[in-house]
């Protein structure tokens, strides 16, 4: 077996060829602090030239319309049972309320997303529910861009209808959705979510569901919940699945691929207490996400081009770090936020666009909005 050493792994990165996991592992295990410079420098070259020197950002509002969840996912704060007194769940006006706050703000996006509320059904159908979702806020706004349910929440649907994946993403496809968050990935190795999450769907599950919207022509993203309790192997074990699901993507020609990577480091602040105590820290290492996020830069992005930092788990200052450790995205102003921030996060719950482009220009790099595609809005 050849031994390739440490320069001779970011000297083929640069030079276009993927890294191998057990390349990306060595890169991770790093703590000389010139080495680890070294994988940030060879981060930042790839961005340029994947992504050039342009940050994006999004004008977007989340909305998490219910917080009850059958669920209990060991790291969650945000979900309720549907009899606690702080348990929520939006109606119709409310919807339409922030989605048309929203829009006066210059939104192109609205990011949806909510716990798994057995309740939520239209006749006894979940599928009607979320579809009346998507079209209560298409009708009124048919120009912005559905970035909703995760994959999660499409096998939820599926499991409550007795219906297939598939049926679930077209439905809500042809009802409006644009693209779907890979959100509830956490970390892509079932060891892993049987300690953080052991009733949402499995490894395969994730995949599939994944791989069958990129199928019917739905985009999505793609995310790791990271700094908790997995390792370095379980890490770059994730990053291979979604660089290998890019492959599938790509190599079948399905009209649609994985846009971007986030990085979503874990906030254990108000997290329940038996993850808080193993992991022993409440709030994000600053310095593990930066490195995690320059390997997977290199070990991603000839495949995903797109990545991005959490500036709500990282606070901004941290997220423009990130901006020189291979991200070309700085994210979007959100409006509200509330998964993270109940979970302890420290920045904040809404980002002014006027913030974003002088934490980007702070950097001496040009910014330029953009939409949920990545497509450009407005002149360069």
């Amino acid at each position: 077996m050849i031994n390739i050493t440490f320069d001779t792994i970011l000297e083929r990165s640069l030079l276009g060829f993927n890294i191998s996991p057990s390349e990306a592992v060595v890169l991770l295990k790093q703590t000389d602090p010139k080495s680890v410079n070294a994988i940030r420098e060879t981060a930042d070259q790839l961005r340029q030239k994947q992504a050039g020197d342009t940050v994006t950002y999004i004008i977007n509002r989340n909305i998490n319309f219910t917080n009850i969840c059958e669920q209990h996912c060991s790291f969650c704060a945000f979900r309720r049972d549907d009899d606690d007194t702080d348990a929520y769940w939006l109606d119709w006006a409310q919807i339409l309320e922030k989605s048309t706050d929203a829009v006066n703000r210059g939104a192109t996006e609205i990011c949806m997303q909510g716990g798994l509320n057995p309740k939520a059904q239209i006749n006894g159908s979940s599928l009607a529910y979320y579809v009346k979702l998507v079209k209560t806020i298409k009708q009124g706004f048919p120009h912005l861009h559905l970035h909703a349910f995760s994959p999660q929440e499409v096998q939820f649907v599926a499991r409550l209808d007795g219906i297939s994946y598939a049926e679930v993403i077209t439905e809500l496809r042809d009802a409006g959705v644009g693209s779907m968050p890979g959100t509830a990935a956490e970390v892509l190795d079932d060891e892993v979510r049987q300690v953080l999450c052991p009733e949402k769907i499995d490894t395969e599950t994730w995949l599939e569901i994944v791989s069958t919207a990129h199928r019917l022509g739905v985009p999505t993203t793609s995310t790791m919940l990271s700094g908790h309790i997995e390792t370095p192997e379980q890490q770059v074990r994730h990053l291979e699945k979604l660089r290998s699901l890019q492959e599938t993507a790509i190599n079948k020609g399905y009209p649609a691929k994985i846009t971007e990577f986030i990085v979503l480091p874990f906030v254990g602040q108000e997290a329940p207490k038996s993850l808080r105590r193993r992991v022993g820290r409440d709030q994000p290492v600053l310095a593990d996400a930066l490195l995690l996020t320059a390997v997977a830069r290199i070990f991603l992005g000839n495949h995903i081009p797109n990545h991005q930092p959490s500036w709500v788990k990282l606070g901004l200052a941290g997220a423009t770090a990130a901006l020189t450790w291979g991200c070309n995205d700085i994210g979007g102003t959100l409006m509200e936020e509330h998964i993270t921030t109940m979970a302890g996060a420290i920045g904040g719950t809404c980002m002014e666009v006027e913030t974003l482009q002088n934490a980007i220009a702070s950097l001496n790099r040009p910014y330029q909005q953009r939409n949920t595609l990545y497509e450009v809005i407005g002149d360069w």
